[in-house]
């Protein structure tokens, strides 16, 4: 073929392939690029909590005044102080005009641990003196040690010795102990709890060691052999009346309970002023202690506390 021909069929032949790629490329048109869309970002709002509500501060109320031990007032013994709320007992015990108690220490050779926490917490509600109590078991040496060792490790205000059937009859043995107590305490408060007669311990040496008496005018158990008047005329011999302050009973005893509306009339009865219920912790409701009260203020069986 000659170089004329052959250019003119190269040339077709390129025009041929040109018009085929216009007519595809027209045909088969890109594709579009899917391009997400713009991010939106959406302020978070800043919450501030709302500031705690304004509280105010009660300040607790101030104990009351304290009052000073005597005998003149109205008292309570106390076995267990955890069978009855100090906070409660202290309140109702002011409220009705009591001006002490008394904590049972135990007796020599089983101390009875009392609780601190009880004892603050009975004079903060009160303001009222706290004592102890023990039973004396017949080593006169013994019991007068363990006492004041007590009444030193618990910082009580003053003390109670009982002395019943252990120091009956045993001459010298009163004597004996109020010498060793003496020794070793000679200025506290003290007083003695025995019988309704209690001539037969020798009373003698307590009076003549500043102790008073509280004889167990105990009519729930014995009925009225032991009426407060039949106490008081029995322990006149050996103690001034001033220096008697009879005990009754609130527990159930061999002649059944006996109420404070009972008991009233026979303290009133009996001349005294002062008085002293055991034990605080059984059968001794608000309306009892305030039975009580009533009485110390119109019939003047104890004196208020002031």
């Amino acid at each position: 073929m000659s170089t004329p021909v052959r250019l003119a069929a190269a040339g077709m032949t390129l025009l041929v392939i040109t018009s085929v790629l216009a007519f595809v490329t027209a045909k088969s048109p890109r594709p579009a690029t899917n391009v997400p869309p713009p991010q939106t970002t959406t302020a978070t709002a800043t919450t501030t909590p709302a500031p705690p509500p304004a509280t105010t501060t009660t300040a607790p109320a101030p104990p009351p005044p304290s009052v000073a031990m005597s005998w003149n007032n109205a008292g309570a013994f106390i076995v267990h102080t955890h069978d009855v709320d100090p906070t409660w007992l202290g309140q109702q015990l002011r409220a009705a005009g009591f001006g002490w108690v008394a904590v049972y220490l135990g007796s020599s050779g089983q101390a009875e641990p009392i609780d601190p926490e009880w004892v603050y917490r009975f004079i903060l509600a009160s303001g009222l003196p706290v004592g102890g109590w023990t039973m004396l078991n017949g080593n006169a040496h013994a019991d007068a040690g363990f006492a004041a060792i007590q009444l030193k490790k618990n910082a009580l205000s003053f003390y109670i010795a009982d002395a019943e059937y252990a120091y009956q009859g045993k001459a010298g043995l009163s004597q004996e102990f109020v010498s060793r107590f003496r020794s070793l305490e000679p200025t506290i408060t003290a007083g003695l709890s025995s019988l309704c007669n209690a001539s037969a311990i020798g009373l003698g040496p307590w009076a003549s060691a500043g102790f008073a008496f509280l004889p167990q005018a105990y009519v729930n158990d014995f009925g009225s052999t032991v009426a407060p008047s039949v106490c008081v005329q029995a322990a006149t011999a050996y103690f001034p009346l001033s220096s008697i302050h009879p005990t009754v009973g609130s527990y159930r005893g061999q002649k059944g309970w006996v109420s404070p509306q009972q008991y009233i009339p026979l303290l009133a009865a009996a001349g005294t002023t002062g008085f002293s219920v055991y034990n605080a912790e059984t059968n001794m409701t608000a309306q009892s202690w305030q039975a009580y009260g009533q009485a110390i203020r119109q019939r003047h069986i104890a004196a208020t506390p002031s």
